[in-house]
Formats: C-alpha cells, sequence, structure tokens
C-alpha cells in the first residue's frame, strides 16, 4: 500500500517541486564518512564563507587544492586582491564547475596585511551542542570546538566529543592542534592531532577517505600536512609535523607521531618545477603489540609484525588541459603498488579521464588511502569516467570502474571481480530550474549465504539504482523534490528492491535560515537500502539509512542574534515497520555558537 502512495505522490508534490530539495543521494561504494565531513565543512562555510583573498587560511579548506592556492597566490602577487570571485576564471586551476559547486561558500573580501603578531586582533569562535539521538536516552552526546585565528598565521583550537556513555578527557575524544603558517620559509608547523595526505594516498594518507562524489574525478590533491579535531576519529595523528619551503621549489614535510598505540615517523620532499609536482614519501611504524587478526581465511595475508616501513614516488605533470600523475610504492619486506592516470579536459564541462592501479597481494600499508574498490591489498583496476555537453542543452557524466580482486577478502572467500558504472544526465534552465537523471550499477561476488561453512561458493550480484531529481532556485528559496528506485538481485534468483520519494525546502534569510525534508521509502531488504544527506547543525552530520517501509521528517533552524551569537536546532522523526516491527524515533539536537 505504501509503494501505491508513493507512486502518486509526484502528482500531489507537483506544486512543492519548486519549494523542496534533498541534499545528497549514495549508492553503494561512496564514502559516506568523507561525504559527511565536506557536508559539515560547508554547513559552516555557507555561515561564514571563506575569503578567498586569505590565503594563509586555505591551507586547510579541502575544496580548494595546494595547485589552486599557489595558483591564487600567485594572482594575488602579480593583479591584487580579488575584487569579486568572477576574477577565478582567470586563476589557473578554477572554472565553472568548481564555481557551480562551491560558489556560495567562497567570497572575495578585501584582507589587510598581516599587522604584527597582537594576540588581541585574532577572531574567537565557540560551538558547544548536545545531541540527544532517540529523546530518551539520560545521557547524549555533547561536543565543544574552540578556536582562534590571527591573520591565518597562529590558530589553535581545542575539540571535545563525548559520545553516550564515555567518559571525557579519554581516548580519541579531546584533541588539539596548534598552527603557525606562512613564517619566512616555514610554511606550515603543527602541534597536537594532524592528517598526513600525500600523492595518491599509494603510500600514506591518514584521516577520513578523499570525497568521492560522483563528476569529481578520481584523481587526488594532496593536502600534505594538515590540522585534525577529536570530530574525526579515524586515523588521526597526534604529535608534531611541519612544511618547510628550502627554496627553489624545494619543500620538506617531517613528522613524528605517538598515536593509538602506535609510532608514526618519516618524512616527504616535494619539488615544484614549472608545470612538475614531484614527491617522495618514506614512513616507519611501530606498534606497541602485534595485530590480533581473526583466524579467518580472509586474514590469510593480514600484517602480523610490529615494524613497518614505506616509501614511495609521486608525481604531477600539468600542461594546458593535460594532466598525468601517478605513485608508486614498495614496502619493507619487498611488496608493492602502483596507480597513476591522465586527465584531458577540453574546457570545464568537457574532460576525459584514465586511471588504472595495481596492489600486490603483500602489500599490507596500514595508512595507505588510494582509489580502491575492496580494500588496499590485491587489488588491480581501471577507471574510466568523463563528461561532456551534449545536444538539447544537456550535460553527461559517466564513470566506468573494473576490477579483480586476487585474494580472498571480506564476504568472498575466494578471488573475485566487479565493475561499477555511473552515468547521469543534467539540464539547467537559467539559474532557476535544473533536472537531472542518475543510473548506478555495482556488480560483485559473494560468498553464497546459508551453505555449508567448510565448502565456499560465490555467486554474482548486481545492485541497480535510478534517480531522478528536478530543483528550483530564487533568491533565497531553494528547493527540489527526488525519486530513487533501487534493485538487489543475485545470480541464484533473490532479489530485494526500494523506492523512495522526497521533498526539501531551504529559505536564507537575512538572521534566520530554515530547512526541513520529508523522505518517504518503501525498502524490501537491508542489500536494497537506500542512504540520504541530510542538512544538519555543524560537527554533527548524519547520513540516514533507509531501510523497511516508513518515513521520515526533519526541520533544521538557525537563528543570528547580533553579529556575534548564533543558535541552531534539529529535530527528525522516523518511522519505521520492518520485519513487522514498528519502531517511532524521534532525535533532536542543539547547539549554540559564539564568533568575536
Amino acid at each position: 500500500m505504501l509503494l501505491r502512495r508513493i507512486a502518486l505522490l509526484p502528482l500531489l508534490l507537483l506544486p512543492l517541486a519548486a519549494t523542496a530539495q534533498v541534499e545528497g543521494w549514495f549508492d553503494e561504494g561512496d564514502d559516506a564518512e568523507a561525504m559527511g565531513e565536506l557536508n559539515d565543512m560547508a554547513e559552516e562555510w555557507h555561515s561564514h564563507r571563506i575569503n578567498l583573498n586569505d590565503t594563509a587560511s586555505l591551507c586547510d579548506v579541502p575544496i580548494v587544492s595546494p595547485f589552486q592556492r599557489r595558483a591564487l597566490a600567485s594572482y594575488i602577487v602579480l593583479h591584487g586582491q580579488l575584487l569579486s570571485t568572477a576574477e577565478l576564471r582567470f586563476v589557473p586551476g578554477f572554472d565553472s564547475a568548481w564555481m557551480a559547486r562551491w560558489g556560495d561558500c567562497v567570497e572575495a573580501r578585501p584582507c589587510p596585511a598581516p599587522r604584527g603578531w597582537r594576540l588581541a586582533d585574532g577572531h574567537h569562535s565557540l560551538v558547544a551542542g548536545m545531541t540527544d539521538g532517540n529523546l530518551t536516552d539520560a545521557d547524549p552526546r555533547a561536543l565543544l570546538a574552540y578556536s582562534y585565528n590571527l591573520h591565518g598565521r597562529l590558530r589553535l583550537r581545542l575539540t571535545a566529543d563525548r559520545d553516550p556513555g564515555e567518559p571525557w578527557g579519554q581516548g580519541n575524544f579531546v584533541g588539539w592542534h596548534a598552527m603557525l603558517a606562512d613564517v619566512g620559509r616555514l610554511e606550515r608547523l603543527i602541534v597536537g592531532r594532524y592528517n598526513l595526505q600525500f600523492g595518491q594516498g599509494l603510500t600514506l594518507w591518514t584521516g577520513l577517505r578523499p570525497f568521492t562524489s560522483f563528476g569529481t574525478p578520481t584523481m587526488r590533491y594532496a593536502a600534505g600536512v594538515k590540522a585534525s579535531s577529536a570530530f574525526y576519529e579515524d586515523d588521526g595523528q597526534q604529535g608534531v609535523a611541519a612544511s618547510i619551503s628550502a627554496g627553489r621549489g624545494w619543500s620538506v614535510q617531517p613528522f613524528a607521531s605517538r598515536s593509538d598505540g602506535e609510532w608514526l615517523g618519516g618524512a616527504h620532499v616535494e619539488m615544484r618545477k614549472g608545470n612538475l609536482v614531484a614527491g617522495a614519501t618514506v614512513a616507519a611504524i611501530m606498534l606497541d603489540s602485534l595485530p590480533q587478526a581473526r583466524a579467518l581465511v580472509y586474514n590469510a595475508n593480514r600484517f602480523e609484525g610490529r615494524r613497518q616501513l614505506n616509501c614511495g614516488l609521486d608525481w604531477m605533470y600539468s600542461w594546458r588541459g593535460t594532466t598525468l600523475y601517478g605513485e608508486v610504492a614498495a614496502g619493507g619486506d619487498g611488496s608493492a603498488a602502483a596507480t597513476g592516470g591522465a586527465r584531458l579536459a577540453a574546457s570545464a564541462e568537457r574532460w576525459l579521464a584514465v586511471g588504472g592501479r595495481w596492489l600486490g597481494k603483500r602489500y599490507n600499508n596500514l595508512h595507505a588511502q588510494p582509489w580502491f574498490m575492496g580494500q588496499p591489498q590485491g587489488e588491480l583496476g581501471f577507471t574510466a569516467e568523463g563528461a561532456s555537453t551534449l545536444p538539447l542543452g544537456l550535460h553527461g557524466t559517466a564513470m566506468l570502474d573494473m576490477h579483480r580482486f586476487d585474494m580472498l577478502r571480506y564476504g568472498c572467500y575466494m578471488p573475485s571481480s566487479g565493475a561499477w558504472l555511473r552515468l547521469q544526465l543534467k539540464r539547467e534552465w537559467g539559474n532557476r530550474w535544473s533536472a537531472s537523471l542518475r543510473y548506478a550499477d555495482r556488480l560483485k561476488e559473494r560468498n553464497m549465504p546459508n551453505i555449508d561453512s567448510t565448502a565456499y561458493l560465490d555467486e554474482q550480484t548486481a545492485r541497480r539504482q535510478l534517480q531522478a531529481e528536478a530543483s528550483w532556485t530564487d533568491g533565497s528559496w531553494r528547493c527540489a523534490a527526488k525519486a530513487v528506485a533501487v534493485d538487489f538481485s543475485t545470480e541464484h534468483g533473490n532479489r530485494e528492491r526500494g523506492a523512495m520519494l522526497a521533498v526539501t525546502v531551504r529559505h536564507n534569510g537575512r538572521r534566520l535560515r530554515l530547512d526541513g525534508g520529508l523522505e518517504l521509502f518503501d525498502v524490501g531488504g537491508y542489500y536494497a537500502r537506500i542512504y540520504v544527506s541530510e542538512s544538519n547543525l555543524q560537527y554533527n552530520w548524519s547520513m540516514p539509512m533507509l531501510y523497511g517501509r516508513g518515513a521520515r521528517g526533519y526541520a533544521v533552524a538557525r537563528l543570528s542574534l547580533g553579529s556575534h551569537w548564533t543558535l541552531a536546532a534539529k529535530t527528525a522523526l522516523t518511522h519505521t515497520v520492518r520485519n513487522g516491527t514498528t519502531t517511532t524515533q524521534p532525535s533532536a539536537s542543539l547547539q549554540m555558537r559564539l564568533a568575536l
């Protein structure tokens, strides 16, 4: 019955197609955590836009690559500070596609020259909040973040994140860092929590995996030494790291860390000569104790020692619209891996990219995060992707990834293969209306369920997802309506299907910003689950998984009280029927921000 109601919903929602917008959709294989982190940052940037003239503060802004930051700094030296964001079209690395995605998050304000080191000239920010996941937990999640910024050259930050039932001040739940930037040859010095991101992630990449949204090339722009916090606990480092200019295009980035029962030390050396950027990385790891891998068949090639040495070479060469990139890496035990590719861009709307990767069976790098489909070990893959303008005002984007796993992995206890196809057609009518159609098809093998555990057999699975979306923007209003259908099937006839219809609305007032959304879903099984991204409070991103039959609604309000105080609140209600059990789960969050 719910599917019939959902089928009728577009007719009822036609008047609302101009008053709703769904934040995002994800299919199997998307990196939800990385997208959540970026969405969280975007919430901050919408309220406090990034000043592109303040290049020193762009070090830790992931939407601006190191290449873009250097190009922007050179442009400002030659032509003066930007008068408006329209000047970005003259800066290498910035194009209309970048502006379409991030234009609402940046601006070009006059940036006065630093006036010495008077601490009183710095800016303070304090965010405190509380999240009660189901309004029945007497011990909700609490968070606190304090930051200080002096002209982008001196930055201090303290963050604390306590989940329900956890004590304050233990483990990764309290973090801090102090950063000094752009002082003589010292490009950056970080003491405290940080992440290391070099090359294409094959030799050393800590922190969350890079944002891999559809339409974003798999080629990566590494951030180098990057400050971190307590809110993203995945693989963060604690210690000292720096980036030092050695002159004539050379720089060195040494690091030393003691975190989560391991010592990590080494350095990255980088050379910039004209259109070429090349680097070399050496990283040594020593664990306090031997890893305790479970005695399972897919753990046969797991790392079992206490010491690990990894080294690698990476490069990126750009000439006009062509970019060549790659990285090779080796372990101290003789293991090896390689990745690389090329990107050819005729314009911002027309580009083609190809890439490949080979990760050896014995390549057991504990801090490797390259582009991969299974795990960063024992994989051979090829990716082709591109975008182009089409007749009738359409713009198309496509990606195909084919991969093979030469070793056992979780969920498939034998060598296997797979493929991932993603397609999109988009049409815009002026600056107000847009519509898109997306399709994703993911093929992979898995263990057959419900069989004798000593005689593993595999089967081919296919997960197909189709999405249609229409949106409308007019001044302070931004709205959309969306429909998603999922079909999961196996070669032995098992099938799960799911469908979702959703609408949202956003209004950006001078002091009050409102977001709201409603999602109706009917998902017949776990493998047909649908993920959505909602507007949220800062540091409190969430991506609900829709599974079962039901509805979810949410509302977010942000109120600016003068020029310093901001209050924000979110409430949500999820009603689900799953396996004959009905659950209703309310939630609420409250947050306060003070900026001086």
